[in-house]
């Protein structure tokens, strides 16, 4: 009898480290964030290679800032889960002329687990920007998942 609070207290302990384990792998398996590169072509197209910007400004238009003023070669950020468009301003440096992203795609629920439920992973369909930096687009991969992949290249020529 004198054991059982002992005992009790290591179940606990168990069944939360279990869901601590398990709420890591649903933050992870739930994010499906697209992924962008950055790129500089030097040689007309003939070497193409990444390019760290001083300052990049990300945010969705008509909402919060989600990347600000950070030196990056690259961004990472979720598209709207509620609707099939989305519109984000792009500043890759103080002194450059913002350009537009807007991304089309269809969205589908993606059964994870019975404890983390469902994400949203989207299939990219149209991917239109505006031409004042950007040089050039590619769509690398159109499925927005949970694997980290880079989904769009975007080139820039100086």
């Amino acid at each position: 009898m004198k054991y059982i609070p002992g005992i009790i207290a290591l179940l606990l302990m168990a069944v939360f480290a279990a869901c601590e384990d398990e709420t890591k792998t649903c933050d992870q398996s739930l994010l499906a964030d697209i992924g962008i590169n950055f790129k500089k072509d030097s040689l007309n197209g003939y070497i193409d290679k990444d390019t760290i910007w001083p300052k990049v400004t990300l945010c969705a238009l008509d909402k919060d800032t989600i990347i600000s003023q950070q030196a990056r070669s690259s961004v990472y950020f979720a598209l709207d889960p509620l609707t099939d468009t989305c519109r984000y301003y792009l500043k890759l440096d103080s002194a450059a002329v913002a350009d537009t992203l807007t991304f089309r795609y269809t969205r589908k629920p993606h059964f994870v687990s019975p404890g983390c439920g469902f994400a949203t992973f989207s299939t990219l369909d149209t991917v239109l920007c505006t031409f004042h930096t950007i040089d050039a687009l590619k769509i690398n991969n159109r499925e927005v998942t949970s694997d980290n992949t880079q989904n769009i290249t975007l080139y820039f020529i100086y």
